[in-house]
Formats: structure tokens, C-alpha cells, sequence
């Protein structure tokens, strides 16, 4: 604020006082001149130009020997999974609805921990490292659009084992999507077979009851009527005989007894028919779910065989398996050697002042 208001005393042309003039030859004491800074710069710059030039070289020996080079190889999936899985038991309703949430599971802790026991990497490699490893990009879709296809790149120390951890990392999704939703199949067709066993039990039951209940009410109930021996009563008590009368007929009652009978072993034949479909239905069940089981303990995905619908087959693509990658993603070498080149020269200019200016006042104060 002072050197304000003094250049606009000045500017007025208004005379200072000692004190002010004092001041103002102090200030520009303190100054330091563009022109005289540039010298300082210049007259130092092979030692900031050796600086810079061993600093970037510093870098770039780090770079190409002490940093481990990083591979990535990239996969293109393409995911089209349907609602519903088809099955000779019946239907089963898919519990995931989109597709990011398939392409999502391809860092579930089972791939990974299958992955790194087929890649034989050690123990040392735990399944947060590994998923950092993975990275999962979306294609460029436009709006109102199902998004279906999937770009996911994994990092490797080299080459040809980024390739492989690319490939194995796929493999393991496959399977991993197949057993997941043949596992929930299983699961919901045996619970669904199990109620349906229990509630036709009851239902058997019921009917055996009802049909013993009509067999005895059969055997009570006469099959004809002797209309003759009816109407002669009738007849004995208002004198009419205007009616032609049988001597018998069926009764009625006895008829409809006898369909409710027959009814009732009908459904009694297809309960039992269905019970039985249901049992074997639950053998086959039970045995594929021991296999499914076997597989999870054995992770010996041949063993599934044939008995199952793979739904990953026709909805799940790889267009290409992945390549071996030509270059290293990272670090760049070129990249570090500029940036080191410009630490080294910051460095190096803010050491020439320092030295220039800080130290050489200390040694004018010395010296006075």
C-alpha cells in the first residue's frame, strides 16, 4: 500500500520526506531485476543444463530397469443372456437381468481364485491383486440401446503371459456362468419337485378318503328301485291309477356314486402317475447335482459332460481369442525421461537462485 500511495505522490509530483526516500531506496535494493535474474540463469547454464541432463537420464535408466514393464491383453465379449433357461424339468427364470451385471462377475472371487490356480502364480498373489489387475471397459453404444458388448483388459508382466492370463481368465467366466446357472436350476426344479411331491401326497390322501367314503356309501345304496312296490302305496291312498309303472328301475343315486367312483380312481391313477414322474424326475436331479457338487471340489469342469444345456454356448461370444500384446502399456520411457528432464531442470534453476541470491546476501551482511 505504500508504494502506491508513493508513486501517486510522485506522479503529482509532490516532494518526499527522508524517511520515505529511505524507504523507497530500500525497496529498490530488495528488487530483483528480470534482466539480472536471466544473467544469473545464463551465466549458470551448463550446471543447469548437467543437471537436467543427469536427472533424465537417472529417470530413464529407473524406468527401463528398476520399473516392471506392464502387458495388457484385451478381450471383446459379446453378451446376449436370455430371461429364462430351458430345461426337460421345466423352465427356470434367470435371477440376473442385464448384461453389465453378467460382464460385472467376471472379477467374482471364484474366477479369480480358479484363475490364479491355472495360471500357477503363488500364494503371495491374493484375489484384491488380481482383480486390480482386470479392467472392465464399456463399447461405445448410443442411447436407448442394449448395451451387449464388453471390452476387459488384463495386466501381465509380460507378453505372452498376459495373453494366457487373458485367455484362462475367460475360461473360468464360461464355466463359472454355466455352473452358476445350472446350479440354480437344479436348486429351484428339486425345491419345485419336493412341494409338489409333498402337496400331491395330500392331495392323494384325500382322494383315497373320499373314494373310500364312496365305495361304502355304494355298497349301502341299492342299484335299482322297485317303482311298482312306491306307487302301490301311493295308489292305496288316493285311489289313482292313471300312471304306467315299472316294476324296477336304476336308481339314480347308486349312478351318481358310481361316477364319483370312478372319478375318484382317475385322479387317483394320475396323482400316483404324477408322484412317480416327480420321484424319478428328483432322482436325475439329485444325481446331476452330486456331479455339479463333484465339480465344485474337483474344479475338473470335464466331468459335467453332456447331461447339461450349457447356456454360455449360444449367448456368450468371443470373437477373437486374444493376442499377444506387441508393446507395453506402461510405463512409458519417453514419458518419463521429459518429465524427469523438467524436475531436473526446476530443480536445478531453483538451486542456481537460491544460491545466487540467498547465500550472497548472507555474505554482503557478513561482510558489513
Amino acid at each position: 500500500m505504500k508504494l502506491v500511495y508513493y508513486d501517486y505522490k510522485y506522479r503529482r509530483g509532490d516532494c518526499f520526506t527522508m524517511d520515505e526516500k529511505q524507504f523507497i531506496e530500500q525497496v529498490r535494493e530488495d528488487e530483483i531485476d528480470l534482466r539480472e535474474l536471466f544473467m544469473v540463469l545464463w551465466k549458470k547454464k551448463i550446471t543447469i543444463i548437467c543437471v537436467t541432463l543427469i536427472v533424465a537420464i537417472i529417470t530413464g535408466l529407473i524406468s527401463v530397469f528398476l520399473i516392471t514393464p506392464v502387458y495388457h491383453s484385451r478381450l471383446r465379449i459379446i453378451i446376449n443372456m436370455p430371461e429364462t433357461y430351458h430345461t426337460k424339468y421345466g423352465d427356470y427364470t434367470l435371477p440376473i437381468t442385464s448384461n453389465e451385471q453378467y460382464i460385472n462377475l467376471i472379477t467374482s472371487n471364484e474366477i479369480i481364485l480358479h484363475t490364479i490356480e491355472d495360471m500357477g502364480y503363488d500364494l503371495e498373489t491374493n484375489i484384491e491383486s488380481m482383480r486390480e489387475r482386470i479392467t472392465i471397459e464399456l463399447s461405445d453404444a448410443k442411447a436407448n440401446t442394449v448395451q451387449n458388448t464388453f471390452y476387459v483388459q488384463v495386466a501381465a508382466d509380460n507378453p505372452t503371459e498376459a495373453q494366457k492370463l487373458a485367455q484362462t481368465l475367460y475360461d473360468n467366466y464360461v464355466e463359472f456362468l454355466d455352473i452358476l446357472t445350472i446350479d440354480g436350476a437344479l436348486d429351484y426344479h428339486i425345491n419345485r419337485f419336493n412341494v409338489a411331491l409333498q402337496s400331491s401326497e395330500v392331495s392323494l390322501i384325500s382322494t383315497k378318503e373320499i373314494l373310500a367314503k364312496n365305495e361304502a356309501l355304494l355298497a349301502q345304496t341299492p342299484q335299482t328301485i322297485n317303482q311298482k312296490d312306491a306307487m302301490e302305496e301311493i295308489q292305496s291312498s288316493d285311489n289313482t291309477s292313471d300312471y304306467i309303472i315299472l316294476e324296477r328301475i336304476i336308481n339314480p343315486n347308486y349312478t351318481k356314486i358310481e361316477n364319483d367312483i370312478i372319478e375318484n380312481k382317475q385322479s387317483i391313477n394320475s396323482i400316483e402317475n404324477s408322484m412317480r414322474i416327480h420321484n424319478e424326475y428328483l432322482v436325475e436331479l439329485n444325481e446331476l447335482k452330486s456331479k455339479v457338487n463333484s465339480y465344485r471340489e474337483s474344479g475338473d469342469y470335464s466331468k459335467l459332460g453332456t447331461d447339461f444345456v450349457k447356456v454360455t454356448k449360444t449367448h456368450i461370444y468371443l470373437p477373437s481369442d486374444p493376442v499377444v500384446p506387441s508393446r507395453k502399456t506402461s510405463p512409458s520411457n519417453t514419458r518419463n525421461v521429459i518429465i524427469g528432464a523438467l524436475l531436473g531442470g526446476m530443480v536445478a534453476v531453483l538451486v542456481v537462485l537460491i544460491r545466487e541470491y540467498w547465500f550472497k546476501e548472507d555474505k554482503d551482511k557478513e561482510s558489513k
